[in-house]
C-alpha cells in the first residue's frame, strides 16, 4: 500500500525509512534542474518524449470522460456544468493547449552555447543518465536524472539531513531521491514541494 508522507522526517525516523526502502530496492535515482549544454539530438529526443506524454494524457482524459471511467464524466459535469459535448471538448482542448505552451516554452537556443558542468559521477555505479522533462515526481522543466545501483546509496544517505532536502554531491545539487525495485517505486520524494510516496509492503 502506498503511503503519502508530508512530514519532513529527520534523524532516526529518516534513517528507518531509508533503510526499509533500500532493503527492498535494486536501484535509485537523483535529479537536478538542468541548465548546461545538450546536443540537438538530446534536445529533440527530450521534446519528443514530452510531446508523446502530453498527447497520451490528452487521449486518456478524453477517454475517461467519454466512458465515465472512475466517475470522471460525472465529476467534471458537477464542477463545470457543461451544456453539451462541445463545451467539454473546448475544456479538453484548452488543457491540451496549456500543455503545448509548456512544451514550446523550452527552446534549444537555451542550451546550445552552454558549457557542461564538471560533475564527479561514480561511473562504476551509474546505470543511466537521462535528460528529460518528465521526472518520477513532476513534469515541465528540464531535468537531468542519474540512476545508480544501490552500491552508491550510502553516498546519498550521508548528505541527507531531512527527508525534503537537496543533496550537494558529485559536484552538483540534486534532489527528488527515488528508489525502485524493477518497475515498482518503493520511495518517491518530491523535495521542493515537500511530499513523498512510500510503498509500505513488507520485504
Amino acid at each position: 500500500m502506498e503511503q503519502l508522507i508530508e512530514t519532513n522526517l529527520k534523524k532516526k525516523k529518516l534513517e528507518e525509512l531509508l533503510q526499509d526502502a533500500a532493503s527492498r530496492s535494486d536501484r535509485f535515482s537523483i535529479t537536478r534542474y538542468f541548465d548546461d549544454y545538450m546536443s540537438e539530438d538530446e534536445y529533440n529526443m527530450m521534446q519528443k518524449e514530452f510531446m508523446d506524454a502530453i498527447m497520451e494524457d490528452h487521449r486518456r482524459r478524453v477517454n475517461a470522460y467519454e466512458n465515465n471511467i472512475d466517475g470522471y464524466y460525472d465529476e467534471l459535469n458537477k464542477l463545470f456544468y457543461f451544456k453539451n459535448d462541445n463545451d467539454a471538448k473546448s475544456y479538453f482542448d484548452e488543457l491540451l493547449n496549456q500543455d503545448i505552451e509548456a512544451y514550446q516554452s523550452i527552446q534549444y537556443i537555451e542550451f546550445e552555447n552552454k558549457k557542461p558542468s564538471s560533475l564527479k559521477i561514480p561511473e562504476e555505479y551509474l546505470i543511466e543518465r537521462k535528460l528529460t522533462r518528465i521526472s518520477p515526481v513532476t513534469t515541465g522543466p528540464v531535468f537531468e536524472i542519474y540512476t545508480f545501483s544501490m552500491e552508491a546509496f550510502d553516498d546519498i544517505k550521508a548528505t541527507m539531513k531531512k527527508l525534503f532536502s537537496s543533496y550537494k554531491i558529485y559536484g552538483g545539487i540534486f534532489e527528488d531521491l527515488c528508489l525502485y525495485n524493477g518497475n515498482q517505486s518503493i520511495l518517491k520524494i518530491c523535495s521542493h514541494e515537500g511530499y513523498a510516496y512510500f510503498d509500505k509492503k513488507d520485504a
